[in-house]
């Protein structure tokens, strides 16, 4: 870990996603789950509140995890509404919104932790309605890889935990998730469970989260492909309850917390996984 972790804002005593802004320096995104209002966070890597913004047309129902990418907008934020402990929604949704520019501290302010957030004006969200092939899961992970491929993992509550990727172009039909391939042969124990996922910006490199540790995957042929040594425990991060991941092109890679039930704060930490980001040319997302 670099550094000792930042505690987050009270806005966000229950961040479920994370993901690095691509064009703003420093800036991270967030945003809590369910039984909250439909709005998105931006962060410093400090965990200060740099701007809320609500999202027309969006409902939180469940949001669950977040991801960055290109897209014609220029970087678009996707938000994956998929969360479903009881594994009985028969839809979900993918929303997916322009990034907004986060109105930063002045340049050379000393104490930018203290640099008041910004309320900035709503921002329209385009959904997507989903379906899975093989019926209702409990979704907590997504990643987009380049040309807006949006990819999501099954927690293992009940059944394998399960990659599906969204058949492009993203529209506002329902549509059936692909089947791509499972990642476990069976549910998992709790502590194992998938709860976040991001993609390197390149596209090369995944990495998914459980409560308790980091698996690192390379990209091939649209396929995850575990990466040797690329397993990383999490118990020293000292999380509540860990939630979102952000994986930077430099190998940084950024983990929130929500406060967990058991009287725990909700965190922002960092870790150097550089030596595990894919480098290898060849991979076809």
């Amino acid at each position: 870990a670099s550094g000792p972790g930042h505690r987050l804002p009270d806005a966000l005593r229950e961040s479920s996603g994370l993901a690095w802004s691509p064009d703003q320096a420093g800036v991270l995104w967030s945003h809590n789950d369910s039984g909250h209002r439909s709005e998105i966070y931006a962060i410093d890597t400090e965990g200060a509140l740099l701007a809320r913004i609500p999202l027309a047309g969006a409902r939180n129902r469940d949001w669950e995890d977040m991801a960055t990418g290109r897209c014609e907008a220029g970087a678009c934020i996707y938000l994956a509404d998929t969360g479903d402990n009881g594994e009985n929604r028969r839809r979900v949704w993918l929303y997916r919104v322009e990034e907004p520019f986060v109105l930063r501290a002045a340049e050379g302010q000393a104490d930018t932790a203290s640099a008041p957030a910004h309320s900035l004006a709503p921002v329209e969200a385009d959904g997507s309605r989903i379906e899975l092939p093989d019926g209702p899961r409990d979704i907590e992970a997504m990643f987009v890889l380049p040309g807006e491929a949006v990819y999501f993992v099954t927690k293992g509550r009940r059944h394998p935990v399960t990659v599906y990727r969204y058949p492009l172009p993203l529209q506002p039909e329902t549509v059936t998730l692909e089947f791509v391939q499972t990642l476990s042969d069976r549910e998992l124990p709790l502590y194992r469970q998938v709860t976040g996922a991001d993609a390197s910006p390149d596209g090369r490199t995944v990495v998914i989260r459980t409560y308790q540790s980091l698996a690192f995957y390379r990209v091939v042929d649209g396929m995850l492909v575990p990466v040797e040594g690329g397993d990383v425990s999490l118990w020293q991060v000292g999380e509540a309850q860990g939630e979102g991941v952000a994986l930077g092109q430099d190998g940084t890679v950024a983990l929130s917390s929500e406060a967990g039930s058991f009287g725990g704060t909700q965190s922002l930490n960092f870790l150097d996984c550089t030596d595990l980001i894919t480098t290898q040319e060849g991979h076809s997302p």
